[in-house]
């Protein structure tokens, strides 16, 4: 299994890290994570096209997680028309809303082998390939993390948290599984030295801060810094790729 991020930046785009977007490979097929950014232009540039996708799932509704949602859409709609990926969206009003993009911008409505489902807590997908489980956050109403496991590999996304309290309330219950291969947090909402104590009791094999912002930079390396090199720990960055 491969992890490419797209984008890794927060609400905000920053120099060389764009709204939030990754890519996961698995047995020759391809998913999504939130679509921040319109995934197409990075497929295309690694020979692959919006026809290779096999699912995406949105963790939440806030734009730098869904921005490029219409645009992939809409070019599954009128020029990748082999295309049939399965999406699952957090909030059912987000179907009306990209009806009327697409219509608008299209001159045509939705293709319907666009096919789409909505998140809910639980077990929400499994091709046989990928399976993948969601957890509610206290971000939103209606956000998620999402456990992902394929090829004997599991895989944490934990979307993004709550504003006040810190990560400990939503991420301290994402991290109890044991023998996490990979785990993807966020770094824009807290203060991020807070993932010390979750982590220390559950550790996975690399820890990757993601969706963090300029002011969280200089805590992060030094949360990096603090783990290793008893918990591997990387910043995403647009590009990196990450195999299990």
């Amino acid at each position: 299994m491969k992890v490419t991020f797209f984008g890794a930046s927060h609400g905000v785009p920053e120099p060389h890290r764009n709204y939030s977007c990754a890519m996961i490979e698995a047995e020759g097929k391809y998913y999504l994570i939130d679509m921040g950014i319109d995934p197409t232009p990075e497929l295309v540039n690694r020979g692959l096209t919006p026809n290779d996708i096999t699912a995406a799932f949105i963790t939440h509704s806030h734009g730098d997680h869904t921005y490029g949602l219409a645009a992939f859409t809409g070019i599954c709609t009128w020029y990748y028309t082999q295309a049939d990926p399965l999406i699952f969206l957090p909030e059912k009003g987000m179907l009306d809303g990209l009806k009327a993009w697409v219509g608008a911008t299209c001159g045509q409505g939705l293709r319907q082998n666009i096919r789409f489902d909505y998140v809910r807590e639980g077990g929400i997908y499994d091709d046989g390939t990928l399976k993948v489980s969601a957890m509610p956050t206290g971000h939103m109403e209606n956000a998620y993390a999402f456990l992902i496991e394929s090829e004997g590999k599991t895989l944490l996304f934990t979307g993004d948290m709550k504003h006040k309290d810190g990560p400990i309330s939503d991420f301290a219950r994402f991290v109890t599984k044991d023998g996490l291969d990979l785990a993807v947090a966020e770094g824009a909402h807290f203060d991020v030295m807070l993932y010390q104590e979750p982590l220390r009791a559950h550790p996975p094999k690399l820890f990757c801060i993601n969706h963090y912002n300029q002011w969280q930079t200089a805590n992060c390396w030094q949360l990096k810094r603090a783990l290793e090199p008893d918990i591997p720990t990387v910043l995403a960055t647009d590009g990196l790729e990450i195999r299990l």
